[in-house]
């Protein structure tokens, strides 16, 4: 039994696996309430005083992975090997590195860390993941400024409808709704945000369908000592805004909260020459909070969260509405010993949607002067998740298992003029899963994974299908300044309920569902060479994609869509991220992609050839922050988006679309103040043509100011 000796010093080493020191990498412990840390010098030594033993101690270091381990007695050493897979995902206590590269040499990661997202002149995540091209929603608009339905996450062009083809997970629970697989973003705080992790490419081995195109990790923030934080803003266009956070800790528990209320008038989406009398602004007002508490013990944590909120909407005229209310309740437990991890968790998602549908009428030889209500959709989810894994340090290398289970029941009502539908839907999962990591000598890492999943939907008594996916990664340092990395993956993606039994209406197209929908099935590859120097670093590579029986809203006539699989949806391109520190206060980020992607051998002959919708050839961003006198801070971010096409006939192009906006901010003792400038040059940017186009919000402003203590 491991009881506590109280040292004054902890002493040890950290090295690669042949031997040779890590200079810089991180050791830290979270003990008591504080955080104790070190950086380990040119020897690869550390001294950390006031440890108190035995004790969990985190190692994490450029290009390496982190390295979490139960320690109980001094001196003790480290063998650290590179990052080539997503280790342990059920729960994190992990900080950002101040020196966290931009594009992860070894594992591709791109890290946005709180610091990063306090600069960015953004109001939701997905705003702020932005300045990592080919990471967008199914439309060009940000989710403050659009329907809740089109906001699935795409990542390196697979995008042939509005579901996500890319995970969002918050603490290791998916963000993504269980009907729908869209991310509801307002129900998350922006002050619950501690850093983000953007993976691209798919990942289906570890995560499963949703993560064919990649996974975004949201991790809260830890917390190890007493803090309070309150903030408010308003801008034009009716924008308000306050945020609320605090947190303490004392012994083995810590708590955590925050909350946030947002509104804004909205304006009307679509443009001037087509307005009419029915036509109104899109206002939007949300709530959220997130909570929780966690236990420490020597080697073993317990969590406990919970986050929810309700959103509500307009859609650009009087009688067309969304709203949405629900949120998740998580509990995770984490045991610890020298080599080995166990971990469980279980959340459960309630959630409600209600959306209505309205045609515009000409009156009188005057266009969309009046509306009336043609269908109204209310759907009630719940859905519950559980997962249980193990993981275990072996010889120069890390193995893992775990084992996962989804519950989703729905029940799906649509209100017609002349009748009403009722449906009582269920998605069920399960799926079991290995991973494993080999480091045969200090400058290679094998990596390598594999899933098989079962799923039954969207009756209660449909039977089982299955889908087996797997991934081999490497990463080779082929030099100090060098990294080369790649993989080849299979992945699949299931039919949301969302697409099998619910139609919508966008303008005057009707798209209709398909009961019938086989799911996506894709095989990728990528590689990216990766160099860096003291004051910049350069990731570039390629990746290539193809989704078979790509879930697509396929058109039948000008006013009419239905979901089907479309054939072969091909996706192949080039990534290019860099970062540079010209100077110790500026720092310059870019992110650019190319993507070509397109439909091949499909069985709908109109689409042979035809780029997919929604996808840019070329997408990027350029971003900057410099640290001026008096605790000032300027920040930009802009975006660029080449033209792209709103249907699957690559008949409605949207032009190019750009935005530029900037942030100034400052601090004043425990007083904080910023403005923000949106869209400052006013661009164009359409994101929808049906064929009426739809815009993005053009110039605003907005001013805050925060207290922090």
């Amino acid at each position: 039994m491991l009881t506590y000796l109280l040292i004054l010093t902890l002493t040890g080493t950290v090295k690669t696996v042949d031997g040779a020191p890590v200079p810089s990498a991180t050791v830290t412990v979270v003990q008591a309430g504080r955080t104790i840390s070190a950086t380990v010098d040119e020897r690869g030594a550390f001294t950390l005083p006031e440890a108190a033993l035995p004790a969990i101690v985190e190692v994490s270091a450029r290009g390496f992975a982190t390295v979490r381990k139960l320690v109980d007695r001094s001196p003790v050493e480290f063998t650290l090997a590179p990052a080539s897979i997503r280790e342990s995902v059920v729960v994190s206590a992990a900080t950002t590195p101040a020196d966290a590269p931009w594009r992860d040499g070894a594992s591709g990661q791109t890290v946005i860390s709180i610091t990063d997202l306090e600069k960015m002149p953004s109001v939701t995540l997905d705003e702020g993941l932005r300045v990592v091209s080919g990471v967008s929603l199914f439309r060009r608009s940000a989710s403050r400024a659009s329907n809740p339905t089109t906001h699935g996450v795409t990542m390196r062009g697979l995008s042939a409808s509005g579901a996500s083809r890319g995970l969002v997970l918050l603490d290791g629970v998916p963000l993504n709704d269980g009907f729908g697989a869209w991310v509801t973003w307002t129900r998350l705080p922006p002050l619950a945000i501690g850093r983000v992790e953007v993976d691209r490419g798919a990942e289906g081995e570890t995560f499963g369908t949703d993560a064919l195109g990649g996974v975004i990790g949201v991790i809260t923030p830890s917390i190890s000592r007493s803090l309070l934080t309150a903030a408010a803003q308003g801008g034009s266009n009716g924008v308000a805004g306050a945020d609320l956070s605090g947190g303490q800790s004392r012994g083995l528990l810590s708590t955590f909260g925050a909350a946030s209320w947002w509104h804004t008038s909205g304006v009307i989406p679509l443009e001037p020459i087509s307005q009419g009398p029915a036509d109104h602004p899109a206002d939007a007002d949300w709530i959220n909070g997130f909570g929780r508490a966690t236990a420490a013990w020597t080697n073993r944590r317990l969590f406990v969260s919970g986050w929810g909120g309700r959103d509500d909407r307009g859609n650009g005229t009087e009688r067309q509405r969304n709203r949405m209310s629900g949120g998740t309740f998580a509990t995770a437990f984490e045991a610890l010993g020298a080599a080995t991890t166990m971990s469980a968790r279980v959340s459960v998602s309630p959630n409600r949607f209600y959306q209505t549908f309205t045609t515009l009428l000409t009156v009188n030889g005057v266009a969309r002067a009046a509306e009336t209500l043609t269908l109204t959709q209310f759907t009630d989810t719940l859905t519950t998740r559980a997962l249980a894994e193990i993981g275990r340090v072996i010889p120069r290398g890390y193995v893992g298992a775990r084992v996962a289970i989804s519950r989703a029941s729905a029940d799906f009502t649509e209100v017609r003029p002349t009748a009403t539908t009722a449906l009582d839907l269920r998605d069920s999962s399960e799926a079991v899963s290995a991973q494993a990591a080999f480091t045969p000598i200090a400058r290679l890492t094998i990596g390598a994974g594999a899933r098989q999943e079962w799923r039954a939907a969207p009756n209660p008594a449909d039977g089982r299908d299955g889908a087996a996916v797997g991934r081999v990664t490497a990463s080779w340092r082929v030099a100090n300044a060098v990294m080369v990395r790649g993989s080849v993956a299979s992945s699949h993606r299931w039919a949301t309920l969302n697409e099998l039994v619910r139609g919508f209406q966008a303008g005057a197209i009707v798209t209709q569902p398909n009961p019938d929908l086989a799911p996506e099935r894709g095989r990728s590859a990528d590689m990216a060479v990766t160099l860096t120097q003291s004051k910049w670093e350069v990731s570039a590579g390629g990746f290539w994609s193809v989704v078979d029986d790509a879930i697509a809203n396929v058109t039948l006539s000008p006013t009419l869509r239905q979901r089907r699989n479309a054939g072969e949806a091909h996706a192949r391109g080039a990534e290019l991220d860099a970062a540079l520190r010209p100077l110790p206060a500026v720092r310059v980020r870019m992110s650019a992609t190319f993507s070509d992607a397109t439909f091949r051998n499909s069985l709908e002959a109109p689409l042979e050839g035809r780029r997919l919708p929604q996808v840019p050839r070329l997408s990027g961003s350029l971003s900057a922050d410099a640290s001026l006198p008096h605790d000032v801070i300027a920040s930009f971010v802009w975006r660029g988006l080449s033209t792209q096409f709103d249907d699957d006939r690559n008949t409605f192009l949207l032009t190019d679309g750009y935005q530029f906006d900037a942030r100034i901010a400052g601090r004043l003792r425990a007083f904080g103040w910023h403005l923000d400038l949106e869209n400052l040059f006013n661009n164009r940017v359409e994101v929808g043509r049906t064929p009426l186009v739809t815009l993005a919000p053009g110039r605003g402003v907005r001013v805050g100011v925060s207290w922090r203590r």
